[in-house]
């Protein structure tokens, strides 16, 4: 298998994926930078490139690479075709989450879950979740970024290809509250 050392920071500044400002994630908390990785999908090659480091991360063979939500299908699809694995797209249906139409994972497959950022775990835990549901293996965890610092997700391997991690406040804590920065919800267009 072939090894590949990505300069991942490098890319994000390069492609400007890091936006600095004042931001809220769907947990209340707010953050000052916001890592949009949607900017670097739009280049096939650089696609292709984190898909290989992605792959590179988790040694094992697999089944079916699991896109957590639609966002992340482009990666997912991308780090499949690297592994000559099947890659589905998970999608929430009444604030579950659910594999869509007639696509299935088998029970006993090797899954490997691809995300793009990862801040408090909980889209790879309802994905974990998923794949355990339907009987098969979670081998591990990729993400682009790891803002979470945890290397782990309920026993499950968590791997990235940056460890950047998050500093959250609590509104009444947040310093750009304070300095009266515009508050941006996050997924917002930036």
């Amino acid at each position: 298998m072939r090894k590949q050392k990505i300069d991942m920071m490098s890319i994000l500044q390069e492609n400007e994926a890091i936006i600095e400002g004042h931001f809220e994630l769907p947990n209340g908390l707010h953050i000052q930078s916001y890592i949009d990785t949607d900017v670097l999908f739009q280049y096939p090659g650089l696609t292709t490139k984190i898909a290989q480091g992605l792959a590179d991360l988790f040694d094992r063979q697999i089944d079916v690479v699991l896109a957590p939500t639609a966002q992340n299908a482009i990666i997912a699809q991308e780090v499949a075709r690297v592994k000559g694995a099947r890659a589905l797209s998970a999608h929430y249906v009444n604030g579950k989450m659910r594999l869509k139409g007639n696509v299935k994972i088998e029970p006993g497959q090797k899954v490997l879950i691809v995300d793009n950022v990862s801040m408090t775990g909980r889209t790879s835990r309802q994905a974990a979740n998923l794949v355990s549901m339907l009987q098969a293996d979670t081998i591990g965890i990729a993400v682009i970024v790891d803002r979470s610092d945890c290397g782990v997700v309920d026993n499950i391997p968590l791997r990235s290809l940056l460890n950047y991690p998050l500093q959250t406040y609590y509104a009444g804590d947040c310093p750009m509250c304070k300095e009266g920065l515009p508050l941006r919800k996050q997924g917002e267009d930036l």
